[in-house]
């Protein structure tokens, strides 16, 4: 699906800005942030690190070879995982959040919306593909 292609790679480079400036500013602010803000705050930016760099391999993948399981494992880290982590930081008010990572969460929440989307619409075109071949395999074989 090419429409989800397209958002992929727009993530992929979304996601390196965002982990240089989101941990740039996770650093400078560590001192000002509350004790659990801060451990919450760290632990959910080394989450966020490695379930999008999964994430985002998974759905280029089975994108990309129109694999079902792999478009399924991407869409649900993207609704079970991706989308609370994002969340935490685009609406606590405890983080001391710069406009400057106001716009770069709300831009990862909304593209990550617009990829759970197109990856449910993916993931029935790829199964139903993946339907059709089966039954004329087993077609043929009678």
């Amino acid at each position: 699906m090419l429409q989800l292609q397209k958002c992929l790679f727009l993530n992929v480079y979304l996601y390196l800005v965002w982990v240089v400036v989101v941990g740039f500013f996770l650093y400078v602010k560590l001192d000002l942030l509350g004790h659990l803000t801060r451990y919450l705050s760290l632990t959910v930016y080394a989450l966020l690190v490695v379930i999008e760099f999964a994430r985002l391999y998974l759905g280029h993948y089975g994108n990309l070879s129109c694999r079902v399981p792999e478009l399924a494992g991407f869409l649900m880290l993207s609704v079970l995982m991706q989308m609370p982590l994002v969340s935490f930081f685009l609406f606590n008010t405890y983080l001391l959040s710069t406009p400057t990572e106001l716009i770069l969460h709300s831009t990862l929440f909304l593209l990550t919306m617009s990829e759970i989307v197109l990856s449910f619409i993916a993931v029935k075109r790829a199964s139903s593909l993946a339907k059709s071949i089966y039954l004329k395999c087993t077609k043929d074989k009678k």
